[in-house]
This record gives C-alpha cells, sequence and structure tokens, in this order.
C-alpha cells in the first residue's frame, strides 16, 4: 500500500471504518440478519443543519406542504416539503440528490431567478425539511411526478445525481414531456452503483446478493431495470443536457459513456474537475445550463 493510499484511508470517518469491519465479519457470519441493518443504512439519509446562505434563500421562498406517500408504509401519507421563488412564465423544477435538499441549489436559484424563471424546488422524503425516515431513487420519482399534479407542468428539470436519474425515469415512464432536462452527475446503472457502495464497506458477495434478491422481491423488478443505458423508452424531453466530472469519485466514466452513446441525440459537457457534488457550484455548469435553457 502506497502512502497516499494510507493517508486516504487515515481520513475515513471512524463510523465508516467501524461498519466496514463490521460488515465484513457479521455479514459472512449472519448475512439475513444483517442485512436489514445494511437496508436502514442505505435508505436512510442524514439531516443536515441549514448554512446562512441556506438560510436567506429560504426566507425568500413562498413555503409548499406536498403529501404523497411514505416509502415503509405505501398507505400512509408524509408531507414534503417545496419552495416557490419568483414569477416567471416558464418553471425550472430542481430535484436534488441523495443526503441533499432543495436549498444546495442556492448558488444557482439567484441565477435562474435573474433569467426571468419561476424556481421551484423540494426536499426529497427523508431529507431536509420533509418527513420521512428512508428513501429511495423511485420514490423520488413519484414525488416529482406528485409534485408536479399540484404545480403544474414545467419547462425544464434540473436533477443532481439520484434526482436527475429519478426525472429520467419519470419521464419514461409517465405521459408527461417537457421542453429541457438537464442532467449533473447521474448514476446511470443503478446495480453498479449499489455495487460500488458494497464493496467501498466491504459487504460480502453473499449479502450482496440477498440485497438484490429482496429489492427484487419488494419492487417487483430486479435491480437490472434500472438501467439507463439498456432500457428502450424515450425520455421525453425535447432536449436533454447531460453534465458530469469525468473524475466523478461516485459515476463511473464508463456508465457515462455508454449512456450518451445509447443516446445519441443527448448533448454533453465534461466539467472536469468539479466533483460530484461541486458541480452545483461550477460557474461553467451554471454558464452552460443558462445557455441550454434559452
Amino acid at each position: 500500500m502506497t502512502k497516499k493510499t494510507e493517508k486516504k484511508v487515515e481520513k475515513l470517518p471512524s463510523k465508516v471504518k467501524w461498519m466496514q469491519r463490521f460488515f465484513k465479519v457479521a455479514g459472512e457470519i449472519a448475512p439475513a440478519s444483517v442485512l436489514p441493518i445494511m437496508v436502514k443504512i442505505l435508505f436512510t439519509p442524514s439531516k443536515r443543519k441549514l448554512r446562512p446562505p441556506h438560510e436567506a434563500l429560504l426566507a425568500q421562498a413562498e413555503k409548499g406542504i406536498l403529501k404523497t406517500h411514505e416509502f415503509q408504509a405505501p398507505d400512509k401519507k408524509l408531507k414534503v416539503a417545496y419552495y416557490t421563488w419568483g414569477q416567471g412564465d416558464k418553471t425550472v423544477i430542481l430535484v436534488h440528490g441523495w443526503d441533499a435538499k432543495a436549498l444546495d441549489y442556492y448558488k444557482l436559484i439567484p441565477i435562474l431567478l435573474e433569467q426571468g424563471y419561476k424556481v421551484i424546488a423540494f426536499d426529497g422524503p427523508a431529507h431536509g425539511q420533509s418527513e420521512g425516515e428512508s428513501t429511495h431513487l423511485m420514490h423520488f420519482r413519484y414525488v416529482i411526478e406528485d409534485l408536479i399534479k399540484k404545480v403544474g407542468e414545467p419547462y425544464a428539470i434540473v436533477g443532481h445525481s439520484m434526482g436527475g436519474g429519478a426525472a429520467c425515469y419519470l419521464l419514461m415512464e409517465s405521459n408527461l414531456q417537457i421542453k429541457r432536462l438537464a442532467l449533473l452527475a447521474i448514476p446511470i446503472v443503478s446495480q453498479r452503483y449499489f455495487e460500488g457502495m458494497f464493496n467501498f464497506m466491504k459487504v460480502p458477495t453473499k449479502m450482496q446478493k440477498l440485497f438484490f434478491k429482496g429489492f427484487k422481491e419488494r419492487l417487483g423488478v430486479g435491480i437490472e431495470h434500472y438501467n439507463l443505458i439498456t432500457r428502450p423508452e424515450v425520455i421525453k424531453a425535447e432536449e436533454i443536457l447531460f453534465m458530469f466530472d469525468p473524475n466523478d469519485e461516485v459515476i463511473s466514466l464508463k456508465d457515462n459513456k455508454e449512456f450518451l452513446n445509447a443516446r445519441p441525440s443527448i448533448k454533453s459537457l465534461e466539467i472536469k474537475d468539479s466533483g460530484h457534488n461541486g458541480i452545483l457550484k461550477d460557474k461553467r455548469m451554471f454558464d452552460a445550463l443558462v445557455e441550454f435553457l434559452r
């Protein structure tokens, strides 16, 4: 092991290192017993405090509540917080990713308002100010659909990471069609995304197999169904822009390239060295998005 690698390992939070050891040992001994613990960790995001830039933007927003279904109990309703800025004729809906919140677009929202757009963003279930403890990509997909039923069809959707993936599945599976869809560093192949997390957390192979089996039993389709490369449906947006960092620490460059090859009508732009979350604050992304939305 090189010194550089040793330095990276030492920077891992002690909680992460503890979980790696736990899954590696307990997952081999009793995978079925440990699986529910892993699932809870995987589908439970962290709640993050608002910082001054978030609070300033929140003070300018018109606040609303959307009632939608709870992940663990489909018959139960939960409240999702959403926010509106501006009075423009064209509405842009912003969808955040995992472990994030609507106000993480705090640098982009003022730029869109300056361009005359009405901006709507929501805190996904179990994120930000919304209710819930657990959620997942397809839960986000249905929340976007419920929000659009309430606020009306948007001119554009901008989605980061999991939020962008959820928007893609909505536009493939529903009758909704929009003018513009901007995708920022989205996961392309769900199975490889999970496998990457499992390998990082040192989850044994037998436990991974149990997870994917349970996934199919719960959602009715296998994990392979959530693959934007192989899905045949059209993503119903007149124009799509896909922006990504080729050195993204979360999303596979190989997956990105295969996705673009499978859907040649999609425009793409590399935002090098922005990072998976840093792309939300990158001026190159802002400039490209403003031009694309025009």
